[in-house]
């Protein structure tokens, strides 16, 4: 006799349909289950009770609670600028293209940022944007590379259980990296 074999049943997930979308949407917006409940269905013949019995059921389902998690990180997403938006905002402010909105005598007016405030954009974007040609600039990332060279070989000197030095970046001593510290340090000095 041959037995019969079972089907297994594959457990997914249903979707979530336009009423509970509506409720999800409404729970959203104002935070209460119950007044969700209300506005995505029709509760005219339900007591009180009903009502927020089954406001709070719908919301643990799992296709209601996934729908209103992933919003919730949309919207929280949505909150935090991204980089170029800050450049954006900080470009307009410098060139005086983005309004502000004021009130005066003569009503509701929108001016061009003060000159402050554009000098003051115009250096946060400077920070943001490094200026790689200047020879100051380059001199000083020149010290900064050699420092942190010397700081790794100090350190995988040290880490070093054989006692062998292993040299770095072509194959420069410490005494080589010292000295080149040194006289970017006299340069800079002029």
């Amino acid at each position: 006799m041959k037995k019969k074999a079972k089907k297994k049943k594959s457990k997914t997930i249903p979707r979530l349909t336009p009423k509970q979308k509506d409720f999800a949407d409404k729970f959203i917006e104002i935070g209460n289950a119950t007044e969700a409940y209300k506005s995505a269905y029709v509760t005219d013949r339900m007591k009180p009770e009903t009502i927020n019995t089954e406001a709070k059921r719908t919301l643990r389902l799992p296709p209601v609670n996934d729908y209103i998690n992933k919003r919730m990180k949309q919207i929280d997403e949505a909150k935090i600028p991204k980089q170029k938006e800050v450049l954006e905002f900080l470009g307009g402010v410098m060139r005086g293209t983005l309004k502000i909105t004021v009130e005066t005598d003569d009503g509701v007016e929108e001016i061009p940022p003060n000159w402050k405030n554009r000098i003051d954009a115009a250096k946060e974007l400077l920070k943001r944007m490094p200026i790689t040609d200047d020879p100051i600039t380059q001199a000083q990332l020149r010290k900064l590379n050699a420092e942190a060279t010397l700081a790794e070989s100090r350190t995988n000197e040290s880490q070093d259980k054989s006692g062998r030095m292993r040299k770095l970046i072509s194959k420069k001593s410490d005494k080589q990296l010292e000295e080149m510290i040194q006289s970017i340090e006299g340069g800079d000095s002029k």
